[in-house]
């Protein structure tokens, strides 16, 4: 599962932030690698010279095999808190997506 962490300007992203942001996505996500193509993360802080409430955002696009993207995003004061409700609302959605598809073809199979 490839994971690319990307930022805007205005994020100082050392290689330390994009190390905690993949462990965070294996650690949530590693019963969907087999059908995970790659993850696209971008960070970005819409105020970066000077503290604001919300500034800061994750958005987390899911490429998988056969099927549309799925993208969850979210937006806090802190970037780790960011990445930290991306990764939850991701993990939501990817159970949501995979869920719907087993019951799908659970039905498929039985027809």
């Amino acid at each position: 599962m490839l994971i690319d962490v990307r930022t805007d300007g205005n994020v100082e992203a050392g290689e330390q932030l994009s190390q905690d942001v993949k462990a965070s996505l294996h650690a949530v996500l590693h019963r969907y690698e087999d059908q995970v193509r790659r993850i696209d993360v971008q960070l970005s802080d819409a105020v970066s010279h000077k503290p604001s409430h919300d500034d800061k955002s994750c958005k987390i696009e899911v490429h998988r095999d056969g099927g549309e993207p799925i993208v969850a995003a979210h937006q806090d004061s802190f970037m780790e808190q960011a990445v930290r409700g991306a990764v939850h609302k991701l993990k939501r959605a990817l159970d949501h997506a995979f869920g719907k598809e087993a019951v799908s073809d659970q039905l498929r199979d039985h027809r």
